[in-house]
């Protein structure tokens, strides 16, 4: 019995030296090898590194831009259009009308006066006008006035006794035979002096005055005043319609 644990002990030591001296890899061969643990990456490298990939797959695949063509020597620089300006609609509120034309000034302030009263802003203005008064006869030529006084006299042997010595400025020792309303009439005088004798002449004769008028503005929102007399638009003044002075 003793013998027989002697052998198995002297079997375990043997085999113990064998597996010592003979490696592990040859005593079980190549397809026994275990494959070698990877790496490990953090998860931040990883995702790193697959978008480095993806740009670079993107900027493989994206067409290449064709090189610019130079633009031809005679063409245009183009301008950049300008900015829409934006304006803001400016109307005027008002109304505004001219009254006239008024001959005497006291009736022009009190015209005046019936719009101002109204709170209408009226200012009166005033123009100088020549006025037709009609065809003159006349008999020109007298250097004094006494040689004009020697033909009023042989007119009235004449049977003409209407006329009277003018000193005009253009005109001095002028005798008029009258003045006519009527051309006609005028005509028919002049006529019958030329047949007796004298170098009469007919000529339109004016006198200057003075004419007011009424410049009224009020506003557009209101209805418009019309102030005018029926005495008043008989004698020809009028309500006209005019622009408005710069405010």
């Amino acid at each position: 019995m003793r013998a027989f644990f002697a052998l198995l002990l002297i079997g375990n030591i043997a085999f113990a030296v064998f597996q010592f001296l003979m490696p592990y890899e040859q005593l079980f061969g190549e397809n026994r090898k275990l494959p070698a643990a990877e790496e490990l990456q953090l998860l931040s490298e990883a995702n790193n590194e697959v978008v480095k990939q993806a740009e670079v797959v993107a900027a493989a695949e994206a067409p290449q831009p064709a090189e610019a063509t130079p633009a031809p020597s005679h063409a245009k620089p183009r301008i950049p259009a300008p900015e829409a300006l934006v304006t803001e609609a400016v109307s005027d509120k008002r109304v505004c009308y001219t009254i006239g034309p008024v001959k005497d000034k006291a009736r022009a302030i009190e015209i005046s006066g019936r719009y101002s009263g109204k709170r209408i802003t009226t200012s009166l203005k005033s123009s100088l006008e020549k006025q037709y008064m009609g065809m003159m006869v006349y008999i020109d030529g007298h250097n004094t006035r006494e040689e004009a006084l020697k033909t009023a006299n042989r007119l009235s042997a004449a049977g003409v006794r209407d006329h009277i010595i003018v000193n005009d400025p253009d005109q001095p020792n002028l005798l008029s035979l009258g003045v006519f309303g009527l051309k006609k009439n005028a005509d028919r005088l002049k006529n019958r002096v030329k047949r007796l004798g004298f170098a009469a002449e007919t000529e339109p004769r004016y006198r200057e005055r003075t004419i007011y008028w009424i410049y009224a503005e009020q506003s557009s929102e209101d209805e418009l005043e019309r102030l005018l007399k029926q005495a008043e638009l008989e004698d020809g003044i009028s309500q006209i319609p005019t622009q408005c002075l710069p405010s």
